[in-house]
């Protein structure tokens, strides 16, 4: 029957279709969707918080030990300038002297291990950057591939529902309407091809009348277990 062959061929086409839709809609969430992307970008976020931290306190260390310089230039400038005399006074200010002498030898020691911290991190921040860039550099050449395939894909699926559209208008109205309300109950595959006697989706094979009616090729013929419209190719 020659509108069976042609709902086949439209059978066929939708199959196709709906894979090819699938892998669009595949590539679409691979392309937004990247795991190592995104570790890629916390890395290097994690990198660049610690390193501005990193400066921040360099700088804080260094305002810190300014102040403490001119407080100490300010005690030595008061302890030589002549205008105390008092024996006590010049050995208490004598003291405090040589304490923010001590207190700087402190904090330049820190003020040395906060730089190193810094530097480390720097380092840290362009390995993470560079790994970065690695991986979108990586990205952008897969997503070319992926963008090829899914413009190639969206192509051919613009043409299979032309050629579908086209191979309706040959198919009889109740005889489309009845494989189209088929199509949701039997996931897409209303139409099944014969393997000798027996349907090849569910594996039943057929009675004799039935084999008759298809061979004759005068009226839709259903599995007798499945109730596919048969066909024999």
């Amino acid at each position: 029957m020659a509108d069976v062959r042609a709902l086949y061929r439209i059978q066929e086409l939708e199959l196709d279709i709906i894979e090819c839709t699938k892998r669009i809609k595949a590539i679409t969430a691979q392309m937004e969707e990247d795991e190592a992307l995104r570790e890629a970008e916390a890395q290097f976020d994690a990198a660049a918080a610690d390193h501005e931290e990193a400066v921040k306190q360099v700088a804080d260390m260094g305002r810190e030990i300014a102040a403490l310089v001119e407080k100490r230039q300010a005690a030595e400038a008061q302890l030589y300038g002549g205008a105390v005399t008092n024996p006590k006074e010049l050995q208490d200010m004598q003291m405090e002297v040589e304490s923010l002498g001590r207190r700087k030898t402190v904090l330049d020691d820190e003020l040395a291990r906060l730089q190193s911290l810094r530097d480390q991190r720097r380092e840290s921040l362009d390995d993470a950057e560079a790994a970065l860039d690695d991986v979108r550099q990586a990205r952008e050449a897969e997503n070319r591939e992926l963008l090829a395939e899914k413009e190639k894909l969206t192509a051919q699926v613009s043409d299979m529902l032309a050629r579908r559209k086209a191979a309706i208008t040959d198919i009889p109205a109740d005889i489309f309407s009845t494989y189209n309300r088929m199509r949701s109950a039997k996931s897409n595959r209303p139409i099944s091809a014969m393997n000798e006697n027996a349907c090849t989706i569910c594996g039943i094979e057929q009675n004799h009348t039935v084999i008759i009616a298809i061979n004759r090729g005068e009226e839709l013929v259903y599995c007798q277990h499945c109730g596919r419209i048969l066909i024999r190719l």
